[in-house]
């Protein structure tokens, strides 16, 4: 290919870089939307087993995480609704996370998506709590916490681990493919590669919240739906675990 284009004049070399870029950026929005449907599908396929609802509380995804969430069908059957928090004012008042945990850990950490998960869950009234919040770029970030940090909350009911070993759950079949089981193996490999930290489980209230530190590589776009799309899979993989 590089020598087919080095042989173009300049005006088509430019047309056909171009055309490739854009048909690379239309897969990945393509692969994207595909990947969020079938996790969102199979989140459909297990709440109702557990007969729970999720809220989501969303900072630097801006509710595409909810709007990943609601391109099924029949998601109001087991998904409560979400609350967009960008400033600290707001996931102070509406979340109910702890001014002093913004003070000491910022918008952008552990303490705070916990609290978040925790406080969508009692807002909401929902069982579950699925945040997100991180530096999705180009500006905002530090040597302590660089442009692609996202933060992931997950809050489920303190006896959820043995509500899950009465049930003999059934997973759905959207995630049966090679593309998508392609995409859990690297979700698997990224564990290990771009998990920072990873929360013990802490006890808020009547709930057990956990968070995952990630760091995503690409453009603000790309970092976001990284976010959605690991958001989606840490629920899903605690949900069958």
């Amino acid at each position: 290919m590089s020598d087919f284009i080095a042989g173009m004049p300049a005006s088509q070399d430019k047309t056909l870089g171009s055309s490739l870029a854009e048909n690379s950026a239309k897969n990945a929005l393509f692969d994207f939307y595909r990947m969020s449907a079938c996790l969102s599908h199979e989140l459909g396929i297990l709440l109702p087993q557990f007969k729970m609802r999720l809220a989501v509380a969303e900072s630097c995804t801006s509710g595409l995480l909810g709007a990943a969430v609601t391109q099924i069908s029949g998601a109001s059957a087991w998904f409560e609704g979400g609350v967009l928090t960008y400033s600290n004012e707001l996931k102070h008042s509406l979340l109910g996370v702890e001014k002093k945990v913004l003070k000491t850990f910022g918008a952008v950490s552990i303490p705070t998506v916990c609290q978040m998960a925790g406080g969508v869950c009692s807002a909401a009234k929902s069982h579950i709590g699925l945040s997100v919040s991180g530096i999705a770029g180009p500006n905002g970030g530090n040597d302590e916490k660089p442009v692609g940090t996202v933060f992931i909350g997950l809050s489920l009911p303190k006896d959820f681990s043995v509500l899950r070993k009465k049930i003999k759950i059934k997973k759905g079949q959207a995630l049966e493919n090679g593309m998508e089981q392609n995409w859990l193996k690297s979700c698997q490999l990224m564990k290990h590669i771009y998990l920072q930290n990873e929360s013990k489980p802490v006890l808020l209230g009547a709930f057990e919240t956990r968070a995952r530190h990630f760091l995503f590589e690409g453009n603000r776009e790309s970092i976001r739906q990284s976010a959605v799309l690991m958001a989606l899979y840490f629920a899903y993989e605690n949900l069958i675990d």
